[in-house]
């Protein structure tokens, strides 16, 4: 019998972590130590102070709840390039629901008509994110349509919806406490969006880790015709899997959304890059059946803290976007390096 602290294979499990994970930490390590040190030769504010560290977390929460969703889908073998659209889909549904719901409720002298404002708005954004998702996965299952071209469909669709909602002009006039997913912190310091992040991730791991859900989602991106054989229910478990994408995308809409205080149809525009960014760079591979929900984590704070650095050593953001395609590009060219070890 394999020791506690040691995984099914017998090897010990700060081991298994080192070796999984032990590239990306250095990766990142470096990348810290590397703007500390550019900090500090320019006499500007230390790169690794806490305010800095939880700003970085904040500002990548957005992007950080998408890619546990699309984490799930490139495991099973596919993609999604609506995810960006539906970040601003999200957050027009939610601040128009919200608003209409705060109007009529604030005149009925409801009680804490705001916030049951706040929650109507959140939960028919749910529920569009949901119906978005549900029509991708039927595509992608049903009609057999690939996911580039089913998805590429719902991001032109559901970014046309958003403008035709709002004629092309951000929703504005929402109650004060609209801001509370985005601007709003616990205990006088931690951001409710990064709170929201992290559970994505841990609600994510546990999901993919220790579900026979997660298994099935390994083994149709192993193969999907293997799995099938193996009595996978394919077709439902990619059609779960387009939906959570979806839903979790409209999630990173309404703490944008939050933040900005407005719902804006003209963000989330090339978003998807980021958070795909952000799975590949974490190791998932993107011909599917390999990839971790840790991983996806590491790799967003590598994102973000290029991201964050590169604007802290004064680099426009020109430049951030040559460095983040090279960095796309090797940890793909990593990834093809694996498959063919």
């Amino acid at each position: 019998m394999p020791h506690p602290a040691t995984n099914p294979s017998g090897r010990p499990a700060a081991a298994t972590f080192v070796r999984v994970y032990g590239f990306l930490l250095v990766a990142l390590a470096l990348e810290c130590a590397v703007f500390e040190i550019i900090a500090r030769s320019q006499g500007i504010r230390p790169f690794l102070s806490v305010d800095n560290l939880i700003l970085i977390l904040n500002q990548s929460a957005i992007y950080g709840v998408v890619s546990v969703g699309m984490t799930f889908v490139i495991i099973a073998g596919g993609i999604d390039l609506s995810v960006g659209s539906l970040i601003a889909f999200g957050g027009v549904v939610g601040a128009l629901v919200t608003r209409a719901m705060a109007d009529a409720l604030v005149t009925r002298a409801v009680a804490d008509a705001e916030w049951w404002a706040l929650a109507g708005g959140w939960a028919v954004a749910l529920a569009a994110g949901l119906a978005a998702g549900c029509f991708s996965g039927l595509f992608i299952t049903r009609f057999q349509i690939p996911p580039f071209i089913a998805t590429l469909a719902i991001m032109s669709s559901v970014r046309g919806a958003g403008y035709l909602m709002v004629g092309g002009s951000p929703v504005s006039d929402l109650p004060a406490d609209y801001i509370f997913l985005g601007r709003h912190n616990i205990a006088g310091h931690v951001p409710v969006s990064v709170i929201v992040m992290l559970a994505a991730f841990i609600g994510g791991g546990i999901l993919l880790n220790s579900t026979p859900f997660g298994r099935h989602v390994r083994a149709i991106g192993g193969g999907e015709e293997s799995a099938r054989l193996s009595g996978v229910p394919v077709n439902r478990v990619k059609w779960i899997v387009y939906c959570m994408c979806s839903v979790l995308a409209i999630v990173g809409g309404l703490i944008l959304s939050s933040k900005m205080r407005s719902g804006d149809p003209t963000v989330g525009v090339g978003d998807e890059l980021q958070v795909i960014a952000a799975v590949v760079v974490g190791g998932t591979s993107l011909s599917g059946g390999r990839g971790t929900i840790m991983g996806t984590f590491i790799g967003l704070l590598i994102i973000a803290v290029l991201a964050t650095g590169l604007t802290w050593i004064g680099m426009e953001s020109f430049g951030q976007q040559v460095i983040l395609g090279i960095v796309i590009l090797a940890a793909v060219l990593m990834d093809r390096f694996k498959g063919a070890a």
